[in-house]
């Protein structure tokens, strides 16, 4: 019997679901803020990503499903911010459009060891804005992401930002920060001693509890900031107080990929445990340009979709769906239900029925396993007076009502 690949996971019914309504609450405040979907091929050329993410990274080393097709090698996309850049460029958006909002739902594929939260296949759902420097398109970014989370229902989420300024302020902190791990480095694992030298940021990000014990101790500030990138910083923050957005600095947040610049952010959750990300995003003013486009700037972020279904709390994800089913009792009533349920779908109104003959207990109890609104009743007695009852899931209170009403009393009892 053949089995899913280790790390990838089918979604079934009816967490299908609830997957959807993720992605369409998500797509309702995307377009309300003004981003289009874009949707790129799941699978590019490798040195795209070598280029974008940096080949010292751990997604490049050791997390990208590559495949060797003569001599192209290919990978399949471990994020989508450099896609989404290359596409922009390919597609000479900077003339036709300069700047520009985009949102982008779909899988992300990295090679790492599964775990709550992580698999080799996953989702995101997330937005790139590109062909602006301003501090108000990062305010509204993070404020987007904050929006969203809320509109989900997810409770209890942090916003942690920081600033790790222009190229040059990277190069200074990056001297900074090896002149203050130097005398540490022999307590430091493996894979940070090989990053002090290749990519000193990681270190920062490592989740090995001693060397997060040493990067704790480390005293960082933004004194490694030019004027420009502090007074960036100060609006970005100034902003997100007008708008009421609860945020904290964190001065070791600096995200392991080498485009970022300016502001870094990353929305975390108790509930993950040690993976405790929900989603991460920040500045790559440079990509663009590196990519072979124009100088521009470029915000943007990600959420992880796994990991939204697993802090969104079970009540919201067993809402009331507005499905109306149609319980039928006998023969007769069956070709009756025949005719009310297509007449209730004309009508757009969400209707299931029986097909396996069960009976009336069984009928109800699969009507509320499927988190029905209403079950309509059609049996002897109701076909012989000419009503359908009507029953509320969530009250239990059931009446009669005639037949050639029974379509508008359901319309207006489910708000269709």
């Amino acid at each position: 019997m053949f089995k899913a690949v280790r790390g990838t996971k089918d979604i079934l019914p009816p967490d299908t679901s609830a997957w959807q309504e993720v992605e369409s609450i998500s797509r309702r405040i995307f377009t309300l803020y003004g981003y289009q979907e874009i949707r790129t091929p799941i699978i590019e050329d490798s040195g795209l990503f070598n280029r974008s993410l940096g080949s010292s990274t751990e997604i490049i080393q050791k997390q990208m499903f590559t495949i060797q097709r003569d001599s192209d090698l290919f990978a399949l996309r471990p994020e989508a911010t450099a896609c989404v850049a290359r596409a922009y460029i390919e597609n000479d958006l900077d003339k036709k459009e300069g700047f520009a909002k985009f949102y982008y739902i779909g899988p992300m594929f990295r090679a790492e060891r599964p775990q709550k939260g992580r698999l080799r296949q996953f989702h995101h759902l997330g937005v790139e804005a590109i062909g602006s420097l301003s501090p108000y398109l990062d305010i509204e970014v993070i404020g987007l992401a904050n929006r969203i989370l809320n509109e989900l229902g997810i409770k209890d989420f942090n916003i942690n930002i920081n600033s790790l300024g222009c190229t040059e302020d990277k190069k200074n902190l990056a001297v900074s920060l090896r002149f203050k791990l130097k005398d540490k480095l022999t307590k430091l694992c493996e894979d940070c001693q090989a990053r002090f030298k290749n990519n000193v940021f990681r270190i920062l990000d490592c989740k090995n509890e001693a060397c997060r014990h040493i990067v704790e101790t480390l005293d960082l500030q933004n004194d490694y900031l030019c004027n420009d990138c502090k007074e960036h910083f100060l609006k970005v923050k100034s902003g997100l107080d007008a708008l009421g957005i609860n945020y904290k600095v964190l001065p070791h947040l600096v995200r392991g990929l080498d485009y970022y610049t300016r502001t870094v952010f990353e929305i975390t959750h108790g509930d993950l445990g040690s993976q405790d990300a929900l989603g991460a995003g920040g500045r790559y003013d440079n990509l663009i340009s590196e990519l072979g486009g124009p100088m521009l700037g470029a915000m943007g972020f990600a959420l992880g979709q796994e990991r939204l279904m697993l802090v969104k709390s079970a009540s919201e994800n067993v809402e009331r769906s507005g499905l109306v089913y149609v319980v039928t009792l006998g023969e007769t009533a069956k070709q009756e239900a025949v005719v009310l349920v297509d007449a209730l779908r004309k009508a757009f109104v969400y209707c299931e029925t029986d097909y396996e003959d069960k009976s009336l207990k069984a009928q109800m109890r699969q009507a509320n396993n499927l988190n029905a609104a209403f079950v309509l009743i059609i049996g002897d007695d109701e076909l012989k007076k000419r009503v359908v009852v009507i029953k509320d899931m969530h009250t239990s209170i059931q009446e009669e009502i005639p037949q050639d009403k029974i379509i508008d009393v359901v319309k207006v009892k489910i708000k269709c």
